[in-house]
């Protein structure tokens, strides 16, 4: 039910033809998914769940495919069979992984992946608390959800702990203007911070023997399949591919979504698949939900600017909108 998949749906339910003339099933923990561009402003207060939610379920009638809601627990890729929680296995004859990932246990505190359990945890906190609240993680995610934080609690303490060459001089200055106080220091007590310290596959998958990276991510060849395997295809956060790997972004995952569909389609009618070469380097825009944006590509950036933040928030709201209701999508 990730990025790559939702789009893949898309695809299938604007263009039925394309669709493989087979029982098709989407497995997925929960019939919504969170749109991680998003979730920023989600944690923000700016935009309520239902506005951030992909409907799994209608998008997967849609596409006239069959949604089954589960819990993934491993994967037999010998025999073709994925484990499931509280109920019988499924085979497959062909599979697309699309699972995302989950923090890294770095220290004690409360992961911001998987994200519902985090959103949990955020609403129980008191926002007028004396004490400081900790963000760890000095990449995007740990800025950006500080800063959505800053929105969501104008008066708490913030701080933002992460390695001393972390972050940016641009992002410092952005948390200074918005009374984050950057920390390399580790916390001192007992409370319990929120954890943005990178991501890993979910651990069945490296409990399948499949090749995983030394993130736990899936190793795949230019086709998106899962090295030394013929019928298991992977993208997003949950896969990398081995010649080319990219940090997990919702931008990869998103960009995966077409050359992952081309072969899906092509491997399951017996047709030549197609390798994909990824760009380097994706344009980032990054919200400090107090109305501007930054943008970066690689070593490259633009400052703050409230023309930003309206480009990020169309271009979010168009995705989002697009599967509620599907625009035409490129055929590869």
């Amino acid at each position: 039910g990730g990025h790559s998949h939702a789009l893949l749906l898309k695809r299938w339910a604007i263009r039925p033809a394309l669709r493989p003339d087979r029982q098709v099933l989407l497995i997925n923990r929960s019939s919504t998914t969170l749109y991680s561009g998003m979730v920023p402003a989600l944690i923000a207060g700016i935009d309520a769940a239902e506005d951030v939610a992909i409907d799994l379920r209608r998008l997967s009638d849609r596409a006239g495919v069959a949604f089954v809601q589960a819990e993934i627990t491993g994967l037999d890729s010998v025999n073709h069979h994925l484990h499931l929680a509280g109920r019988a296995s499924l085979s497959y004859g062909l599979l697309s992984l699309d699972v995302g990932a989950v923090s890294k246990p770095s220290c004690p505190g409360i992961p911001i992946k998987p994200l519902e359990p985090a959103l949990r945890f955020l609403a129980q906190q008191d926002p007028e608390s004396a004490s400081p609240f900790r963000v760890i993680g000095g990449g995007a995610a740990g800025v950006e959800v500080v800063l959505a934080l800053r929105r969501r609690w104008p008066r708490r303490r913030l701080q933002l702990q992460t390695r001393p060459h972390q972050p940016n001089p641009l992002e410092r200055q952005i948390l200074n203007k918005a009374s984050v106080e950057v920390v390399h220091q580790p916390q001192i007590g007992d409370a319990l911070p929120l954890l943005c310290t990178g991501s890993r596959g979910p651990l069945w998958l490296s409990e399948s023997g499949l090749p995983v990276d030394q993130d736990g991510r899936l190793r795949t060849d230019g086709c998106l399949r899962v090295e030394g395997t013929d019928r298991i295809f992977a993208s997003g956060d949950c896969a990398v591919i081995s010649w080319a790997p990219r940090s997990a972004s919702g931008v990869w995952a998103v960009r995966a979504a077409t050359p992952l569909a081309y072969n899906v389609e092509a491997s399951s009618r017996g047709r030549n698949l197609r390798r994909w070469s990824p760009q380097r380097h994706a344009l980032q825009l990054l919200g400090d939900q107090q109305g501007r944006a930054w943008a970066r590509r690689g070593a490259w950036q633009l400052r703050p600017a409230r023309l930003l933040w309206h480009w990020k928030r169309h271009i979010d709201h168009r995705f989002i909108e697009g599967l509620r209701q599907p625009a035409p999508m490129a055929t590869g």
